[in-house]
């Protein structure tokens, strides 16, 4: 089945080969044959392929303002041959690389847990010593120190985990045999769904056999539901303003 594939707008728009196929359900339950994907030769190996992806991709971007709405890492495990392994270990990014960039974009967001943590720093050195064994010292300043301590913490553990978009390498060419969408599943869908495209032709074949039972096809039923919703949604919002404007006469 073929279909418009949605932007995505951190990682590109999928390859655009000639075999397409749309098919529902999780990428860990994808069923691949053995060979490659990129050349057709046989083999056993399978290459972890990482996409990013927009958080509003699929049916969210409906439903999602235009403002940054953060990311998602999908993983799926693609048969190659040893020597697109070795073609795509040349043409990926090193992992000095992208440590260098993500080190770049966690010091840009750790400027701001520096003001949190200077003034519990702060906090702790204007403590005096009790003046006498036993007398409890600074309990509201200990208290201050945690609670801004705290939240610099969060901080950098904020900057660490919105930059594992950085870990990701680049597609290559031969990574791209290979290519996967965003979940463009609908509001009335009960599982994902994905367009996959394949440069080779036998693999595509191989591949849409194996997974024939996961081929999405449009149910009637499901897309009028899915008209009466929105348009529920509509007279609802416009009879909302209607009493509003009533109300504020």
């Amino acid at each position: 089945m073929s279909g418009t594939a949605p932007v995505d707008r951190l990682n590109g728009i999928l390859a655009p080969h000639p075999n397409r196929v749309e098919l529902t359900g999780p990428l860990r339950s994808l069923t691949f044959p053995d060979r490659c994907a990129n050349c057709g030769a046989a083999t056993t190996g399978r290459l972890p392929v990482r996409k990013v992806f927009a958080r509003s991709a699929g049916y969210r971007r409906w439903a999602s303002s235009r403002r940054y709405q953060g990311y998602r890492i999908d993983t799926a495990r693609v048969p190659y041959c040893h020597a697109c392994l070795a073609r795509d270990a040349q043409e990926r990014d090193s992992l000095a690389l992208r440590w260098r960039r993500r080190l770049g974009g966690m010091l840009i967001r750790f400027f701001p847990a520096v003001f949190p943590l200077g003034f519990a720093v702060y906090l702790l050195t204007t403590i005096e010593p009790p003046t006498h064994p036993g007398d409890p010292a600074g309990g509201l300043e200990r208290a201050l120190a945690f609670v801004f301590g705290l939240s610099g913490a969060g901080l950098l553990a904020y900057a660490w985990w919105d930059t594992r978009d950085c870990m990701v390498p680049k597609q290559t060419s031969v990574t791209l045999a290979f290519d996967f969408s965003p979940d463009v599943s609908d509001i009335l869908d009960h599982a994902q769904r994905r367009i996959y495209t394949m440069r080779d032709a036998a693999f595509a074949e191989a591949f849409t056999a194996l997974n024939r039972d996961r081929i999405w096809r449009p149910d009637p039923a499901a897309v009028r539901a899915e008209k009466r919703v929105w348009i529920a949604c509509v007279v609802f919002l416009a009879l909302a303003a209607i009493t509003a404007a009533v109300l504020n006469r």
